[in-house]
């Protein structure tokens, strides 16, 4: 192969890389009068149907609805902040997919802020109907509002190697506390 066989063939394969590139630049930027670019409406009724845009909307499932029991809070003081563990004494779990038991050792460790506020770091070991064991975190932020109501919030991270509920290992969910007399209670939310 002499220099000039070489020379077209890399020029070949320079074009072939560059198209793509180019088809895409002029989607983005329009075709300018004169240029040979061709414009988005000419690039997109040749071009193949693209998928289905997602909307950006958030969209969520119920995943469960956990009910703690909570032991008696312990205080451990720091500097500027409060901090409070409090263990779980036990609770259930229940969704369409899953149901069980919240089981030792279990707790939230409590950071409550100067501004009234409090961190929230809730570690449970939840057993399934069928004795699985699902470890789930969850951080969080809880507040008084002015009305009174306590607002919280939190994101549960679920870990097991269960092969039935390895599904949950790639959860992003939020869970939203809501007031049961005696309780803490959080309607959990898978992120779709």
């Amino acid at each position: 192969m002499n220099r000039r066989t070489f020379g077209k063939l890399w020029m070949s394969a320079a074009a072939a890389v560059a198209a793509p590139a180019l088809t895409a630049r002029a989607i983005a930027v329009g075709n300018d009068a004169g240029s040979g670019i061709p414009t988005s409406a000419e690039t997109q009724a040749t071009a193949a149907p693209a998928p289905v845009a997602d909307d950006g909307q958030l969209r969520s499932e119920f995943l469960l609805e956990l009910v703690i029991e909570r032991g008696p809070a312990n205080s451990v003081g720091s500097l500027g902040v409060s901090r409070i563990v409090v263990p779980v004494a036990g609770g259930t779990f229940e969704g369409p997919k899953l149901k069980g038991t919240i089981v030792a050792p279990s707790g939230d460790w409590i950071v409550a802020r100067p501004d009234g506020s409090s961190v929230l770091d809730l570690r449970v070991v939840l057993q399934t109907e069928d004795s699985q064991k699902i470890y789930m975190t969850a951080r969080g932020v809880a507040f008084t509002q002015p009305s009174g109501a306590l607002y919280a919030r939190n994101q549960p991270v679920f870990e097991t190697g269960a092969a039935k509920y390895l599904w949950l290992n790639n959860v992003v969910a939020v869970g939203v506390y809501r007031p049961v007399p005696g309780k803490v209670t959080y309607r959990i939310y898978s992120v779709l």
